[in-house]
């Protein structure tokens, strides 16, 4: 009996299940102590149309830093730019950051990618944190690379998003960067807060809606605040399932809260306790049937990526996912004078549900596996459904010893810091396979199709430091390291039947191994308006144990994978603080990439994590801005990037000089923001953008007889329309997004849809909506 073959990106998420281990680890806690101006929500602010560049300070190097001023690719967009501009998640970012693209299976599963680190495996390789606690989930055995938070952008102060290897300073899986979520800590100074509303509605789909709104009170007569926060967002639906009756069947809803109490007992010392909280419920998947190549990928047609019926996918099985992500942090800060010492002590927890309808799924070109099953064990029709069910439970301690600015020895001025750090997750990932009748599709089917189990625990340790010295007033070299190890142990257990066999408890899996990383940034300001950097950096993504399919023991464990990063960028600004110009030129040298390689078992192919060979991703990343005049801003940001494999992966199914997987060749976007005195104290603003995402590939494929590797992907381009006004207390907005319906495929599988069909999804079809706000 043959188990499931899988699509590349399922690799782990069906009859297999593989481990990497990569941590993101804990920076800075977000600023204790604020001024009125810097916790004010951005979406409070109004001010008169500015003639310059706006200025934002950021927490790279785990500091205060003017973003303009830091020795390190960092893209900062404050949360009133957010507001503005209608960006809620990572999908509405990727035109935004230089370097940043994402593979979108689904609502519940993004990949982040920067400077074009992907190989489609199941570790992370960019760590997420919310305000410098490390929140993504560390082993692989949960598909951390894919389950992502995906954390609403609302009460923000800011994002930032840090490019290239930031491993020395964030730990393992920072080791193609990092997204920073920084929250606006709560105000002791004033009362405010904010609600809002809107609507929107998707062409030839649904009615969706958000409501949103934040509260701040001041406490203890200013030595205590009390901020709270909440979102609720409606996304309208667009796919249509003729099958199962259902239109808009995708439709979904992503609502959350925060809340956070800072508190001063001294002047020098800060307390602030914060808990957070967000759920995604997708009704749907966002697959749309294409006329795919499943009945044979080894000469695909040339309209393979064509939709068959518009915005439908006919399946028998609903396709409902859902992403709860939760995370409880203490931030406690002590200034002695001349250092501040900082703990961060966090839980973070993720839960990532995710229900398929893989009765079209092939064997083997021409036959799917409701068609084998119904003939070779059930003698009758059948659907079948698989559910992915990982949750993952991540404890961290941070503590942190900081210079103060400008601390000096002996006269010369050096800034430092030194810290430990300690990490314990446990994860659970729980797999089910279930043949269910045609006529109802509630009832199973005798006998059982199988589930499999997985549980592990990750413990990590190190031990970090960075010195930033400076030669002469305007230059200085920051050299930073860590040192760090690692535990890990995972267990397998099969529960019966037709795909696994009896029912078994594997022996215990460990695996162990250290790392000692480095990163040398040196900066010189050539004038006040000019600054050229340089950078040297290290990442690293920890192996781990191989979990072994049925009737396999004792597999060798697979290796950590390893960055260096080059790179050196200039930043200047000219005609008094009016254009400004960022740009950066960097080469990755990218070792023992790990991947996922297919063996092939008595109950089918099996996915297991190994490492093959190298791979080297190089580019320019740019971004420009422009202020001719008072309200007026342009700004162009993109990137070019060439990412290859430099040696041959036959267990991938890639060979020297291919493309890695879902990045663009170009991306670049073009931002125009307009702001005049309309009436009153009233102020209009308009805005529009356009953006272009480039060429890609798909993933890769070793299973070759079913999947085709390596689909080219066409580049395409979408525009958005923002207008309102806007005061101290009230504004409204209209918006338009991706004006021309455009047809961008996030996500390509040549087989899997009915009748030998495949899948793909498709960036979200022009959305024309409006809100109201009213700010207190």
């Amino acid at each position: 009996m043959q188990g499931l073959c899988v699509r590349p990106r399922l690799a782990v998420a069906l009859v297999s299940l593989a481990g990497t281990q990569a941590a993101a680890q804990t920076a800075a806690p977000p600023n204790p102590v604020q001024s009125p101006a810097q916790s004010l929500s951005q979406s409070q602010k109004v001010s008169a149309p500015r003639r310059t560049i706006e200025e934002i300070i950021v927490t790279a190097n785990k500091r205060r830093e003017n973003a303009r001023d830091v020795a390190n690719s960092v893209t900062a967009i404050s949360g009133r730019e957010l507001a503005r501009r209608d960006e809620v998640t990572l999908q509405d970012l990727a035109s935004e950051v230089p370097g940043l693209s994402l593979e979108t299976d689904d609502k519940t599963a993004v990949r982040i990618v920067l400077r074009g680190l992907n190989t489609g495996s199941a570790g992370a390789t960019v760590a997420s944190v919310i305000d410098d606690v490390p929140t993504n989930a560390t082993g692989a055995q949960t598909n951390a690379a894919t389950n992502t938070p995906n954390y609403d952008t609302y009460d923000l102060q800011r994002i930032e998003v840090l490019r290239g290897p930031q491993s020395t300073l964030y730990g393992a899986t920072a080791e193609g960067g990092l997204i920073k979520y920084v929250t606006n800590p709560p105000d002791p100074t004033a009362y405010s807060g904010s609600l809002e509303g809107g609507v929107v509605g998707a062409t030839d789909g649904g009615i969706g809606g958000t409501m949103k709104g934040f509260a701040n009170f001041p406490l203890l007569d200013g030595k205590a605040a009390f901020r709270i926060s909440g979102w609720s967002e409606w996304m309208p639906g667009y796919i249509d399932d003729p099958e199962l009756g259902k239109t808009n069947a995708n439709s979904a809803q992503q609502y959350g809260w925060r809340a956070s109490l800072l508190v001063n007992p001294a002047p020098d010392l800060s307390i602030r306790l914060t808990a957070q909280r967000q759920t995604l419920l997708s009704n749907g998947a966002d697959y749309v049937q294409v006329v795919g190549a499943a009945a044979n990928p080894a000469a695909p047609p040339g309209n393979q990526l064509s939709p068959v019926n518009g915005n439908t996918n006919d399946t028998g099985l609903p396709q409902p996912s859902q992403a709860e992500s939760a995370v409880y942090y203490a931030n406690i800060s002590y200034d002695f004078g001349g250092a501040s010492l900082t703990s961060t002590t966090s839980f973070a927890y993720n839960n990532f549900t995710n229900s398929y309808d893989y009765t079209n799924l092939n064997l083997a070109p021409g036959l799917t596996y409701g068609a084998y099953l119904d003939a070779a064990v059930y003698g009758k029709p059948l659907l079948l459904s698989e559910q992915n069910d990982s949750d993952g439970n991540k404890f961290n301690q941070e503590v942190r010893l900081t210079s103060d600015p400008g601390f000096t020895i002996l006269g010369q001025r050096l800034d430092w810091l030194g810290g430990a750090y300690y990490t314990r997750e446990t994860t659970t990932f729980n797999q089910d396979i279930e043949a269910r009748s045609t006529t109802d599709s509630k009832a199973l089917l005798s006998p059982a199709a199988g589930s499999e189990g997985v549980q592990s625990a990750l413990s990590e340790w190190a031990l970090f430091g960075q010195v930033n010295y400076f030669i002469l007033s305007n230059l200085d070299i920051a050299l930073g390291g860590r040192l760090s190890g690692n535990a890990q142990h995972s267990q397998t257990s099969t529960f019966c039947c037709v795909l696994y066999g009896p029912a078994s408890v594997e022996p215990e899996l460990s695996a162990n191994s250290h790392v000692q990383l480095y990163s040398v940034a040196p900066r010189w300001h050539v004038t006040d308006d000019t600054m050229v950097y340089g950078r040297i950096a290290t990442g690293y993504r920890p192996g781990g144990p191989n979990l072994p399919p049925p009737g396999y023991q004792n597999l060798a464990s697979y290796g950590p994978d390893h960055t260096v990063n080059y790179e050196i960028g200039v930043r200047q600004d000219l005609l008094d603080h009016r254009v400004t110009v960022d740009v950066t030129g960097y080469y990755i040298n990218w070792k023992d990439v790990q991947i996922l390689s297919i063996v092939d078992t008595a109950s089918g192919p099996y996915a297991l994590n190994g490492n093959a060979g190298d791979a080297v991703s190089k580019g320019v990343e740019w971004n420009l801005s422009w202020v001719p005049l008072a309200g007026l801003k342009l700004n162009a940001v993109g990137d070019y990037t060439d990412t290859r494999l430099t040696t041959n992966a036959p267990g991938l199914g890639g060979m020297s000089g291919d493309f890695l997987p879902y990045v663009p060749n170009i991306n670049s976007s073009v931002n125009v923001d307009y702001s005049w005195a309309a009436f009153a104290d009233y102020t209009a603003f308009v805005s529009g953008t356009w953006s272009y995402v480039g060429q890609r590939y798909t993933g890769f494929s070793p299973s070759t007889t079913v999947s085709n590797s390596h689909t080219l992907l066409p580049g395409y381009d979408t525009g958005a329309l923002r207008a309102g006004v806007e005061n101290r207390h009230y504004s409204v907005e209209a918006f338009i997004n991706n004006m021309s319906d455009a047809r961008g495929i996030t996500f390509y599988a040549n087989n899997g849809g009915a009748n030998q069909t495949g899948q793909a999804n498709f960036i979200m079809p022009r959305t024309i909506g409006f809100t109201a706000r009213v700010k207190f």
